[in-house]
């Protein structure tokens, strides 16, 4: 008998490789789960998303900026302050405009005046001179004013103040905001600041509120807003689809051009949403000027006097009709403020304006405007 050698068995018997068909199986199907798990997901956003967008919890009317609004110093401009070492001629280098930051800026540079400092010379090219002149006087109460001294100069004009410093050896330096924060506003400088750059009231009421929580949007986003409005010059810019504006509702609009007013006032949906809604009921060739916010809106009596930034909404089963505040300002100027504003939206909604009953409801609001052609 012939016995084959290892070779002859390994050339003509190759080695069977044992296949888990189980194994095998499971693996595929984890391939074709996962694979379907992956399809779902992305259906479930396209389909999800567009829901989420419009529905979001977040509310346009209780807007919060992303910003922490600045300290009140970190907006006034510097001023260059050039003295003699004793300090008896001193120029002040200062903004071209005034405004409460860079008032107390001003005070806080007029701190270093003597208090026997008796005359002041200020520019002819400073649009505030009475108000410098006031706030000088709360340092040095005999100072007065004389264009020609030389003693305290006070100007916004570089090239000029270049010129004197090189008439002599002063010491320059600045005062900014840093070096605010240890200047105590004295009872005399604030009754300054209160007679002439007043802080704004305070929102009074809810609308209000809304109002100025609108004005924020507004600031932070206006350019994103107006992206989704043709015929603006960000209109084919691609911002983020996450942009915060987008995902706020509660966001009732108008949109008005010459001879059209569009309002759309669905307050489930987003201010993205409700601006697509009112530009599709505008034709091709007419094009939107103003978009307009609105504010909640709260019920009224019939005949209440209304402020004259309060716009007007009138509804009645079925009808439904809204003046905004530019427009009622119009039309009582028109009439010379003798017309009956609530007996004009009746008309306006189609309905007799000697007719009423308590089924009548009227609601005030505030808006806040955005002019769409404007280039920001």
């Amino acid at each position: 008998m012939r016995i084959a050698s290892a070779k002859t068995i390994k050339k003509d018997c190759p080695m069977l490789l044992y296949v888990d068909k189980k194994k095998e199986r499971q693996k595929k199907i984890k391939r074709i789960l996962f694979i379907i798990s992956i399809i779902l997901i992305i259906l479930i956003n396209f389909i999800q998303f567009p829901i989420d967008l419009h529905q979001t919890k977040k509310q346009l009317l209780n807007y919060s900026s992303k910003t922490a609004t600045p300290e009140w110093y970190t907006q006034a401009e510097p001023i260059t302050i050039l003295s003699t070492p004793s300090k008896k001629e001193i120029i002040f280098l200062i903004p071209k405009y005034s405004n409460r930051e860079n008032l107390i800026t001003l005070a806080k540079a007029f701190s270093i005046i003597p208090n026997n400092a008796s005359e002041i010379n200020i520019s002819p090219e400073i649009s505030f001179s009475e108000q410098i002149f006031k706030l000088a006087q709360i340092f040095s109460s005999q100072i007065k004013q004389n264009n020609k001294s030389t003693q305290i100069i006070v100007s916004s004009d570089a090239e000029k103040i270049l010129k004197l410093a090189q008439t002599k050896n002063y010491f320059p330096y600045t005062i900014n905001n840093t070096s605010l924060k240890d200047f105590i506003i004295t009872p005399e400088v604030q009754a300054f600041l209160d007679s002439f750059a007043p802080l704004p009231l305070a929102p009074q009421n809810k609308q209000e509120q809304e109002q100025e929580n609108l004005k924020k949007l507004i600031k932070d986003h206006k350019d994103i807003i107006l992206s989704s409005i043709p015929s603006t010059p960000y209109a084919k810019i691609d911002y983020p689809i996450s942009a915060q504006y987008i995902l706020l509702k509660n966001s009732s609009i108008c949109l008005s051009s010459q001879d059209k007013k569009i309002c759309s006032l669905n307050t489930n949906k987003s201010l993205s949403y409700n601006i697509k809604e009112a530009l599709q009921k505008f034709a091709p060739q007419e094009k939107a000027e103003q978009l307009s916010l609105l504010t909640s809106f709260q019920e009224i009596p019939y005949q209440s006097n209304i402020s004259s930034n309060d716009g007007l909404l009138f509804r009645f089963e079925l009808r439904e009709y809204i003046l905004l505040p530019q427009e009622i300002k119009k039309y009582k100027k028109r009439h010379n403020n003798k017309t009956d504003i609530f007996r004009y939206i009746k008309q306006q909604a189609g309905i007799n304006p000697d007719y009423h009953t308590p089924k009548m409801k009227f609601y005030k609001f505030k808006t806040v405007e955005i002019d769409i052609n404007d280039n920001i």
